[in-house]
């Protein structure tokens, strides 16, 4: 008797801070209670995840697994599929959102039970349906510099979230507060001003010592008005533009995209940006568009002939936030500096 070919599986795994819920899926059939195992997301859990493979009549050269993004959470189950060898594909949670698997009639209905074990099952069928699409191009995670920018952003977001309480309480003096009350205001705003500072320097020192984040950085910075937030914040949204490297996605992504909205002969009020998205990504591009209106004669002239013809002023605000955003990924594509055209062409 000749061996028994391991069948292809189809994993999903929903990813928690405490635990991990794996489903197979065959692309045929759904085994409901063998075919899903919730394990520790640690070491430890990682290794029964071996065994059940077994179990379902497979190996690891003949399984695809999936998951969403769920930032720090996944990172360390990452780290092990790699360092095992094993194929994975990371999806953006929208689109899964948006999945619906195609079931028989007595199949458990996935669009109206949400518990981690149904998601789980559920992934592993978009898993199978976006296979060659994943295995042409598999997720790496990224090297280690990205995940201290990754918190260091955040604890810089954290420094500058109440520096502005700060800010709002100094310029609210009341004369009821007393002159010690004003000091230690202003004592408080001084030193998150110097821990900002800090950060930064962090930041720039953790840049300067990756070549690749270097170069980036540097393209990304030469853009009028991009700063260290926003270069930063597109170098840890795109994984540094190993992960989106179109800029229309990315704008999606962060919420700047217009979307029609239309049913029928419903028109609801025509193009709208999404509510969804990174929107602190947005809200830093804002103030990115408001110094560009200031300093840049192309996006000055722009604005101004938009208000002109009567636009709103937040749809032309947005519009200079996808321009922004073409630089940038321009510049990248490029590997070269920006350069004004006016300026090139004087």
């Amino acid at each position: 008797m000749g061996m028994q070919m391991s069948k292809e599986l189809y994993i999903g795994v929903d990813v928690s801070k405490n635990w991990l819920d794996l489903a197979c899926y065959d692309g045929i059939s759904v085994d409901w209670k063998q075919g899903h195992i919730r394990v520790d997301n640690k070491p430890s859990g990682y290794h029964q995840i071996t065994r059940w493979l077994k179990k379902q009549g497979t190996d690891k050269d003949h399984v695809l697994f999936c998951m969403e993004h769920t930032g720090l959470y996944g990172q360390d189950f990452r780290v092990w599929l790699e360092k095992e060898g094993l194929v994975y594909g990371m999806v953006n949670p929208r689109k899964m959102h948006r999945f619906e698997p195609d079931l028989g009639e007595n199949d458990r209905a996935l669009d109206r039970i949400k518990t981690d074990e149904m998601d789980s099952f559920r992934i592993a069928m978009y898993c199978e349906k976006h296979s060659r699409k994943i295995k042409a191009s598999p997720s790496r995670l990224p090297g280690e510099a990205y995940f201290k920018l990754k918190r260091l952003m955040a604890e810089r977001r954290q420094y500058t979230k109440q520096s502005v309480i700060y800010k709002q309480q100094l310029h609210d003096i009341s004369a009821h507060d007393t002159e010690e009350s004003r000091k230690r205001k202003q004592s408080g705003l001084d030193l998150l001003k110097s821990q900002i500072r800090q950060t930064d320097a962090d930041i720039l020192r953790i840049i300067d010592k990756d070549p690749c984040l270097k170069r980036n950085y540097d393209l990304l910075y030469s853009v009028k008005g991009v700063g260290l937030v926003v270069a930063v914040d597109t170098i840890v949204l795109t994984e540094n533009f190993t992960l989106i490297t179109n800029p229309r996605k990315y704008a999606c992504y962060i919420g700047i995209a217009p979307a029609k909205k239309e049913s029928g002969i419903s028109i609801r009020g025509g193009n709208h940006v999404s509510r969804k998205g990174f929107t602190l990504a947005k809200a830093d591009l804002t103030i990115v568009c408001l110094s560009a209106i200031k300093n840049d004669p192309n996006i000055k002239s722009y604005w101004q002939r938009k208000k002109a013809e009567g636009k709103h002023g937040g749809v032309v605000l947005n519009a200079i936030k996808f321009k922004i955003v073409l630089r940038m990924f321009a510049v990248i594509k490029r590997q070269t500096p920006f350069v004004e055209m006016d300026a090139y062409k004087r």
